[in-house]
């Protein structure tokens, strides 16, 4: 399978600086009071990265997979409503106060489903296709990168349970989705069959899948 695969969603967890204070506050109040976040881009830039990724990687995507039978469409964006995203947050929050423990961010990784994916509808349905995949992070002991990085401090982890609850428990690092560079937090031998996953996937890709 070729894997040339990429997505640009990487502004699309923005969308978690939209939610609002939980002290009830008029509409006026929530405006004067909310500050417009530093990484917000022009609508004028935002088009010009989607032409370009369209124009460049797109048209790798598009050329390594398209075959004489049939053109391939590369993965353009991927949607998940703005409900399902305060879920989210919400989940990870309840983790965090369980645990009494820190949730440093989210990583979003790019990705594809693979032929090897069984036993999954949207594997099957959506097979070869890019996607993305949100994984929260935990912030370790930086090495030298992560001393300049912050990003590379923070790491995506599972929960190891230590009882019935299984979002309670020790915070694992995921050495699978760990790069050469990231700082690596020293991981005690663990019960690798019991994990609890918080990594966040499905979501509406578009173009959709031919037929």
């Amino acid at each position: 399978m070729k894997k040339n695969k990429a997505i640009t969603t990487t502004l699309l967890f923005l969308t978690l600086l939209f939610l609002s204070s939980c002290n009830p506050k008029s509409e006026e109040e929530n405006l004067n009071n909310s500050k417009e976040p530093t990484q917000i881009i022009s609508v004028d830039q935002a088009i010009e990265m989607k032409n370009f990724y369209q124009d460049s990687i797109g048209k790798l995507i598009k050329d390594n997979n398209s075959t004489p039978e049939k053109e391939y469409d590369p993965t353009l964006f991927a949607f998940i409503e703005l409900d399902s995203l305060k879920q989210y947050i919400a989940y990870l929050d309840e983790v965090e106060r369980l645990n009494k423990k820190k949730i440093s961010g989210i990583r979003v990784y790019f990705a594809a489903y693979p032929d090897t994916l069984k036993n999954s509808h949207k594997a099957q349905v959506y097979r070869n296709r890019e996607t993305f995949f949100l994984a929260p992070t935990i912030e370790v002991e930086p090495n030298e990168w992560g001393r300049v990085y912050p990003n590379l401090k923070n790491v995506p982890f599972y929960i190891e349970p230590t009882g019935e609850n299984r979002l309670i428990g020790n915070f694992k690092a995921i050495d699978g989705l760990l790069c050469k560079k990231d700082s690596r937090p020293s991981n005690p031998k663990s019960n690798e069959s019991v994990k609890t996953s918080l990594i966040l996937n499905d979501m509406q890709l578009t173009p959709p899948p031919g037929e």
